[in-house]
């Protein structure tokens, strides 16, 4: 499947199947973090997998963001070693943390999708619920979680999730 088609099949699941992640699939997928850019390739990512029961019932009480996910990964970025631009005068103290958790995130959730798995990126938490949940993260910040498994059979993309701008209202040429 190209590029474009790939971005096309690719939606938010809200639900999901009972069936198991496979490791291989899960190990391609954090493969596709790892090997995306960063800024000034300071790689301050940290990628925390939840699978256990005891990690994923920690996670589906601090958030219904989780959807019943097997797999849940929460990405994290450490401030010491992130990119910093002290030169850029309209962004003061601008930290490239968040951007290249987000790059990371997109790379893993369209791995994950050529591998026929759903996925949702999820930001809509309370960051200090999962804190308390897990105190492994405390030093670093949470950018969101990236919920993974087979999407339910009854699995369907929102009904915004085709409604695309044209190429004219987002783009310009100079």
């Amino acid at each position: 499947m190209d590029f474009l088609e790939l971005s096309k099949t690719r939606y938010s699941v809200r639900k999901f199947s009972n069936a198991p992640v496979e490791k291989e699939k899960l190990l391609k997928i954090l493969e596709a973090g790892r090997l995306a850019p960063t800024a000034k390739n300071s790689q301050s990512q940290k990628i925390f997998v939840l699978c256990s029961e005891d990690a994923i019932t920690k996670i589906r009480r601090a958030t219904k963001m989780a959807f019943d996910a097997p797999v849940v990964l929460m990405v994290c970025y450490d401030k010491s070693i992130s990119y910093k631009n002290p030169d850029d005068t309209h962004y003061k103290d601008y930290d490239g943390g968040t951007v290249d958790a987000s790059i990371i995130t997109t790379a893993m959730m369209m791995q994950a999708t050529e591998l026929g798995l759903g996925t949702l990126w999820a930001r809509g938490f309370n960051s200090q619920d999962i804190y308390d949940e897990f105190p492994e993260i405390k030093d670093l910040e949470l950018v969101c979680l990236l919920d993974i498994g087979y999407p339910a059979q009854d699995s369907r993309p929102s009904v915004r999730h085709e409604d695309r701008k044209p190429l004219e209202e987002t783009v310009r040429y100079l």
